[in-house]
C-alpha cells in the first residue's frame, strides 16, 4: 500500500481539476503522481470551461483581445471553488488541490509529502508556487512560513481555511464582478490568506508546472515557471505587507472600475 495512504500522511484527500478536453494532461499526471499520492483517496474533479460562461456574460466581454484570458481565469477560480466545496462534501479536513499540469521534481518523495504536509502547523501548504511574498521566516526542514505566493497548482488547506475560502470565493452568480476586482485566484490567495491563517512553502519546491501552453494566458509557460524566485522588494515586517498590499487592492480596483465600463 501506498505509505501516503497512512493517517500521518496529513491529508484525506486529493482532488484534480482537469479540463474534460484535456484527457491527455490527465493521463500524464496519473503517470507522474501514481506512485506518490494515496491514489484510492484521488479523485479527478471536471474543470469549468471559462469560455462557455463568458458566452452569456456579454456585459464583460465584448470581443476584446484579452477575453480568452480573462475567460481562462474565471474558470480557474471557480474549478478551484469547486473543488474546495466537494472537499467539503466529502469530509476531507485536510486536502491536497492540484492542477492537472503539476509535476513532480526530482526532490519529491512520499517521504518528502508525509514529512511535509504531515505537519500540524499549516492552514495553507504550498508544495511549490512563484512569487512567494515575507516576511519570510525559516519553519525547519526545507519549509518556509510565508505570507502567500502566485500559482495554485498544487496546495493542501485545512478544514478551517477550507471553509472561509469557500464562503469568501465566487460562484456562478458573481463570478466576473469577483474576477475584475480580485484578477486572479492566486493573486486573492497571496494578498488575503496570509493575513489571516499560516501559509507554508516547500523550499525547495516539491511541484512545479509541465512546461507548454496555458489554458488561461495562452502562452508558452517554461517548465521553471513555479520554482521558487525571490521577490524584489519582500515585505520585511508585517506593516510593510499591509503597505504593499493596499497599494496593489488600489490599482485592482482602479482597473475593475473600468472594467465594469469597458469589459475585460
Amino acid at each position: 500500500m501506498n505509505e501516503m495512504n497512512s493517517p500521518s500522511s496529513g491529508i484525506d484527500g486529493v482532488i484534480v481539476i482537469n479540463l474534460d478536453r484535456r484527457a491527455d494532461r490527465w493521463e500524464m499526471f496519473q503517470d507522474a503522481w501514481r506512485d506518490l499520492l494515496p491514489w484510492d483517496c484521488v479523485e479527478r474533479l471536471s474543470a469549468t470551461e471559462g469560455a462557455a460562461l463568458a458566452d452569456d456574460a456579454k456585459t464583460w466581454f465584448r470581443g476584446r483581445k484579452r477575453d480568452r484570458t480573462w475567460a481562462g481565469r474565471g474558470g480557474c477560480a471557480l474549478s478551484h471553488a469547486r473543488a474546495l466545496r466537494h472537499a467539503r462534501l466529502r469530509g476531507w479536513d485536510r486536502v491536497l488541490i492540484m492542477e492537472d499540469d503539476a509535476v513532480p521534481t526530482n526532490l519529491t518523495s512520499i517521504e518528502e509529502l508525509k514529512a511535509k504536509l504531515g505537519r500540524g502547523d499549516w492552514d495553507l501548504f504550498y508544495l511549490g508556487g512563484h512569487e512567494p511574498l515575507g516576511p519570510f521566516r525559516s519553519a525547519g526542514d526545507g519549509v518556509m512560513r510565508i505570507h502567500g505566493a502566485l500559482d495554485a497548482h498544487a496546495y493542501a488547506v485545512s478544514g478551517r481555511l477550507r471553509d472561509w475560502l469557500i464562503a469568501h470565493m465566487p460562484d456562478e452568480t458573481d463570478l466576473w464582478s469577483w474576477l475584475a476586482r480580485e484578477r486572479a485566484v492566486d493573486r486573492w490567495y497571496r494578498r488575503e490568506i496570509g493575513r489571516r491563517f499560516t501559509v507554508m512553502m516547500s523550499m525547495p519546491a516539491l511541484a512545479l508546472q509541465r512546461e507548454g501552453t496555458s489554458d488561461i494566458t495562452q502562452g508558452w509557460r517554461a517548465s521553471d515557471h513555479a520554482s521558487i524566485t525571490p521577490s524584489q522588494g519582500a515585505a520585511s515586517s508585517r506593516m510593510v505587507f499591509e503597505i504593499q498590499r493596499l497599494v496593489e487592492i488600489t490599482g485592482d480596483r482602479i482597473r475593475a472600475a473600468v472594467k465594469r465600463l469597458i469589459g475585460f
